[in-house]
């Protein structure tokens, strides 16, 4: 599964020139400030400058809304790095990397001990031992979370604190980051956009790290915040890096769904704690569906969830814990209560509405082994990369253990390549790559970088401000039609209609130049729905996350193939 898509869309968003911004120079770019993009900059070597460029602020990620923990090996006497290892693959479909799996596996311990040494608190047992918890799809108790249900708040609160007392790292919030800019196939650094003063500025580095985060802002349900709209993976795919899996859309079964009102994760360490799942009639029907019953992989209790909602016409399900002691409720899920608390519900005694929503992306910019991309001088960590963790679909609390690894992964071998590096690295002799370099020199300014006046440049599309163009109604029938026709079950009928539908949003959305970032995010996530769409349309089974109503589970004596997505610039747009 593989080929080169060639879309109506630009090399860069906006058109620019490099007399007329302002520059700014950095060893080391980190684009995102969640878990990954944070860890890396903790990495880095102290005697280089780092700049973490954050969307709106640092605590408004996934890493700081993340419920269940990390899962890593941390009582040797009832598991094993081969158990955890064994787990993640049986989830992932047969499209792991098993090298890779071991590896973050491994290095999952020795990274959460570095957590505790900056001073992230973790539950513990009365011996003070850690307390482990379980979620679907563990074999064993190796879950570690913090606060009952709020862990990533508390991981990020020390790394932020951390970071802030490192003197060579810098960070830059409420900043858009409109495109990479590249050269030879180089990574020179990034365009952004400074959305208080409504400034372009051009940001040169050494190497670049981008930790930007996911793209559940794609669909109508979801539990990610407002900024991940895809804006890493559509910029890395813009710059040509290769893209992979991105059909492999996890939808986690459990969000809190209240008409009207704002979606909700409800951790799955509550079915991990004992939490039934339950029907309007009161019927716990999991078992129905898979004899592991609530401690089912993601995609099996997502798909049943669905099944069952069908079949007894509700547009819910129910979470129900009222059969465990109340005192102990309030204590171990004390955000969540507090949540269901503004809606009425009481956590110990009321059954909780709850439904799938859009929670997390295996697929991404494909890295290698280290955390390299196919762009020489960019990396990438975390959710919006594929390193082969995930495969088809997640493991429970994986996501935050990746961040960790591949974050100060990335952030000390890009740091070993930068001090090597002359301050003169833009000048750098590159080796050329067969792809069109983006940055040819302006025939009348001479700056290596795509201006009005080069013919590399975008063509010079129309403003939008002469046209009526309402982003918002757009941005909000892409996330219905998303949810509708991509969702947590798909069929050829339906993805077609989607393909169709994505067309004609691009076709007017693309050809005209905006000066907002509401515009500017509906831009990249047309780019991330197209890939989906095409990647669930040409993997014609049901594998992990990617469910095919018109195709059965995947053939396990085949062997799993990868889609892969590289842009290739329209001709119509140049």
């Amino acid at each position: 599964m593989s080929s080169q898509r060639s879309i109506a869309s630009p090399r860069y968003l906006v058109p620019f020139h490099a007399k007329q911004h302002p520059h700014f120079f950095t060893d080391i770019l980190i684009i995102g400030g969640g878990l990954a993009g944070l860890r890396a900059a903790l990495a880095v070597d102290p005697s280089l400058s780092v700049l973490v460029i954050c969307k709106a602020g640092l605590s408004n990620s996934n890493s700081v809304k993340a419920q269940g923990g990390i899962a890593t090996v941390w009582d040797f006497k009832t598991d094993t790095f081969e158990s955890h290892v064994a787990d993640t693959l049986v989830a992932g479909g047969e499209l792991c990397d098993k090298e890779t799996v071991d590896y973050i596996v491994r290095h999952g311990t020795e990274e959460v001990q570095k957590l505790i040494e900056i001073g992230t608190i973790f539950d513990k047992k009365e011996d003070g031992s850690l307390l482990l918890g379980r979620e679907g799809g563990h074999t064993q108790f190796r879950i570690i979370h913090a606060l009952g249900d709020a862990t990533g708040q508390e991981i990020m609160r020390a790394v932020i604190n951390e970071a802030k007392l490192r003197p060579n790292i810098r960070i830059w919030e409420d900043t858009f980051v409109l495109d990479l800019l590249t050269a030879d196939g180089f990574c020179r650094g990034a365009v952004v956009h400074w959305n208080k003063e409504n400034e372009t500025e051009l940001i040169w580095a050494k190497q670049t790290i981008l930790a930007s985060g996911g793209i559940g802002q794609l669909y109508r349900e979801t539990t990610n915040p407002e900024v991940a709209c895809g804006d890493g993976v559509a910029m890395a795919y813009r710059a040509g890096a290769v893209i992979r899996d991105m059909e492999f859309v996890q939808f986690h079964p459990t969000v809190l769904y209240i008409a009207g009102g704002s979606r909700s994760l409800i951790t799955e360490a509550m079915r991990g704690e004992g939490a039934y799942l339950i029907d309007k009639n009161g019927d716990r029907f999991m078992s129905d569906y898979d004899s592991r019953g609530e401690l089912a992989p993601r995609d099996v209790v997502s798909r049943s969830i669905v099944k069952q909602m069908i079949k007894t016409n509700h547009p819910n399900v129910y979470l129900d814990l009222t059969h465990k002691n109340a005192d102990w409720i309030y204590k171990r899920f004390p955000g969540i209560a507090a949540v269901c608390a503004q809606f009425g519900l009481d956590l110990a005694k009321d059954r909780i509405p709850v439904r799938p929503g859009a929670h997390y992306s295996m697929g991404g910019v494909l890295i290698d082994h280290f955390g390299r991309t196919t762009i020489k001088g960019l990396w990438a960590a975390g959710e919006v990369s594929s390193c082969g963790l995930h495969g088809a679909n997640r493991l429970a609390s994986n996501s935050l253990l990746e961040a960790l690894v591949f974050g100060e992964q990335t952030g000390r071998l890009a740091s070993e390549i930068a001090v090597q590096m002359s301050d003169e690295y833009r000048a750098l002799p590159i080796e050329n790559k067969p792809m069109k370099s983006a940055l040819e020199p302006c025939r009348k300014c001479k700056f290596p970088i795509g201006c009005d006046n080069s013919e590399s440049s975008p063509q010079k599309s129309k403003v939008a401000n002469t046209i009526l163009v309402d982003i918002m109604d757009i941005r909000n029938s892409l996330k219905s039609m998303m949810w509708r026709l991509v969702g947590v079950v798909r069929d050829e009928n339906g993805l077609k209609e989607a393909l169709n539908n994505i067309d004609q949003w691009s076709s007017y959305v693309f050809s005209h130049q905006f000066h907002s970032t509401e515009a500017w995010e509906l831009q990249n996530m047309l780019t991330v729905s197209r890939m989906i769409i095409e990647g669930a349309l040409e993997r014609q089974e049901t594998r992990g996350s990617h469910n095919r109503s018109d195709f059965t589970d995947f053939d396990p004596d085949i062997p799993a193939k990868h889609s892969i997505f590289r842009y290739v610039e329209s001709e119509t747009v140049r």
